[in-house]
């Protein structure tokens, strides 16, 4: 069946029926507007607001992703923003752009995977709109939070010294990405590898667990997602912390995936994982004495790549070899073609 043959109102009853709420949920889906009970919480409290759209054709593909996967990524990406101010996810509404030819089964689908990953975090979907469109599907989600007013991180605490540490592994985003290519020479590689590249990429899981806790750890300083690529969102904090920063080449944890499907093409594997975003990790900056204090809130699921220095110098890579080479926060660009 066709959305437009079911119609708009038949339609949001079917996506909104069931769907996961809260206590503080006073009115859900189903008025002009849901209402919140912020009562339960501090007053010291700062409501944090994100909002992000995914769009078919530039974010993602039917057909190489699944429906489910469409709308845990729509969810998770918002999430991941959450996680980088150090908050706790509330509330989600839902706007969607719909071609009229859309199968409403398509739907039920995206829908499912914004249930799944709400229900993992206890988020309540608390509405959104509809709207037909002549071009592609989009899903346009704005997520709601919250973060004590003394734990709340941003990009404009760095200092020089700080040092710069990055949760997880760089690059496998870009590799499932790659993949998508149909290039013959990947076509040796092994299959967990290809699963991995392409779960990262459809899938991404956002380090709501991490953000917290670093932002509780009192040793962060600024702190961001890696959506756009390390290169390109060290160079964000950079500019609204007022610092430079130097990286260490042999510290960059390059996700094995990226090694092998730059090794397969002949990329460089490093300019993959500093470039190629979609990584949902959390890049954050530590006081100089905080370094262990920060492994042990992320269970040592993080890792030091270099330090924050005094403004001037920009972004500069230090090789094992001692020579060090000025980069460009290169990276993903919504407004821009890319390469």
């Amino acid at each position: 069946m066709r959305i437009d043959e079911l119609g708009e109102f038949a339609l949001i009853a079917r996506l909104t029926a069931g769907l996961p709420t809260r206590e503080d949920v006073a009115l859900g889906v189903g008025d002009d507007a849901a209402l919140l009970d912020l009562s339960g919480f501090a007053a010291d409290s700062l409501l944090v607001a994100t909002c992000d759209a995914q769009v078919e054709g530039l974010h993602f593909t039917l057909g190489v992703a699944s429906p489910e996967e469409i709308g845990h990524k729509a969810l998770a990406v918002n999430l991941s923003d959450l996680a980088a101010m150090g908050a706790e996810p509330l509330w989600v509404l839902i706007s969607l752009l719909l071609p009229r030819a859309l199968d409403v089964a398509t739907l039920d689908g995206v829908y499912a995977g914004l249930r799944s990953l709400a229900a993992r975090y206890s988020v309540a979907l608390v509405g959104g709109n509809v709207s037909a469109t002549d071009g592609p599907l989009a899903i346009d989600v704005t997520a709601l939070g919250r973060v004590p007013r003394d734990q709340a991180l941003t990009r404009a605490g760095g200092k020089a010294g700080d040092l710069v540490m990055v949760t997880g592994t760089l690059g496998a985003a870009a590799a499932g990405v790659l993949l998508q290519g149909g290039d013959a020479r990947l076509d040796a590689l092994p299959d967990e590898t290809r699963v991995r590249a392409r779960a990262t990429q459809v899938s991404p899981q956002p380090r709501v667990a991490e953000g917290r806790a670093l932002a509780a750890s009192g040793v962060v300083t600024a702190m961001l997602d890696v959506s756009d690529g390390l290169m390109a969102d060290l160079g964000h904090l950079c500019a609204a912390s007022d610092v430079s920063a130097e990286l260490d080449a042999g510290a960059i944890p390059v996700d094995p995936v990226a090694q092998a499907v730059a090794g397969a093409l002949g990329l460089d594997t490093l300019q993959l994982a500093l470039e190629g975003g979609e990584d949902y990790e959390l890049l954050f900056t530590v006081r100089p004495d905080g370094l262990e204090r920060a492994l042990a809130e992320v269970g040592g699921g993080a890792r030091m790549i270099g330090r924050l220095t005094e403004p001037g110098s920009g972004l500069r890579m230090r090789f094992e070899d001692g020579r060090i080479e000025e980069l460009v926060a290169r990276g993903w660009d919504h407004l821009r073609p890319q390469r």
